[in-house]
């Protein structure tokens, strides 16, 4: 066989994996955009669900079980055709004018649950924005409730809060809607910043995701500096000891196990 005949079949041969990869590739993304398109639309029907009335404070009497108790509880009106569905069922978060408009969940006792689980317990990519099992968001309010949701490339979940890097970004959006199935409350952006998870028994950094409850006032003020310190501009509003606060987390692609995070204050509540 000439060397000239050889080049043509590896050329050929290279030429053909190519195409393949690029196939493969192809079909991956389309099913990524594809999952992320359903997963979408489900949360839309959801969404659907809640009372039309959303600033009303009018409550109601929902059975839920609680292993194999059944117990019941008094929950805002708005919530109760999707507390019915799924009591995990924490609140939902909504940030206007962005893709953020999602319910929220908390399992205690399993803090990854939703991580790739949609509403209805099934498996999914995107998953459902969780409460982390080490706060409580009810009657026992840690000072911080931690909110994880997935960074999706497909731009659904948490993607938009890595916008919040840009002033003009947060000036437009510097309140965030987080009503539990007991209140309805708004939250004001306090910062947003870039960290990461760190190893277990690392002592060098500050671990914002460690943040729950406050030993005390020097403990919130060390997490609310940390916070200030790692946002390009300063929002204006410092959080005192004795104010409630959400974190909002996702992933982030600056560094191994980056993060980008989004800590509000609540500014007010209709109980």
């Amino acid at each position: 066989m000439s060397k000239g005949r050889k080049t043509n079949i590896i050329l050929n041969i290279i030429l053909v994996v190519c195409i393949l990869t690029a196939v493969i590739c192809g079909v991956y993304l389309g099913l990524y955009y594809y999952k992320a398109k359903i997963a979408q639309n489900d949360f839309q029907n959801l969404k659907a669900l809640v009372d039309k009335k959303e600033d009303s404070t009018e409550m109601v009497n929902v059975v839920s079980s609680d292993g194999d108790e059944n117990k019941e509880k008094t929950i805002l009106k708005k919530f109760e055709k999707l507390y019915k569905k799924n009591n995990d069922l924490a609140g939902w978060l909504t940030i206007d004018g962005t893709t953020i408009d999602y319910p929220v969940m908390y399992t205690p006792e399993d803090s990854d649950y939703y991580l790739h689980a949609d509403f209805e317990r099934n498996w999914s990519d995107p998953g459902t924005p969780f409460i982390d099992t080490h706060c409580d968001p009810f009657e026992n309010r840690t000072d911080n409730v931690l909110i994880y949701g997935h960074n999706m490339k497909s731009g659904i979940m948490f993607r938009e809060l890595l916008q919040y890097e840009d002033e003009n970004f947060y000036k437009k959006h510097k309140n965030i809607e987080f009503d539990t199935i007991y209140e309805i409350a708004e939250y004001e952006v306090v910062g947003a910043f870039r960290s990461q998870i760190y190893p277990e028994d690392d002592v060098d950094h500050y671990h914002y995701y460690e943040f729950w409850n406050a030993n005390d006032e020097e403990d919130f003020d060390t997490y609310i500096k940390f916070a200030k310190e790692n946002t390009a501009y300063d929002t204006g509003i410092t959080p005192k000891y004795g104010d409630e606060l959400i974190t909002l987390s996702t992933c982030a692609s600056h560094t191994e196990n980056g993060r980008f995070v989004v800590v509000a204050m609540k500014i007010n509540d209709k109980k």
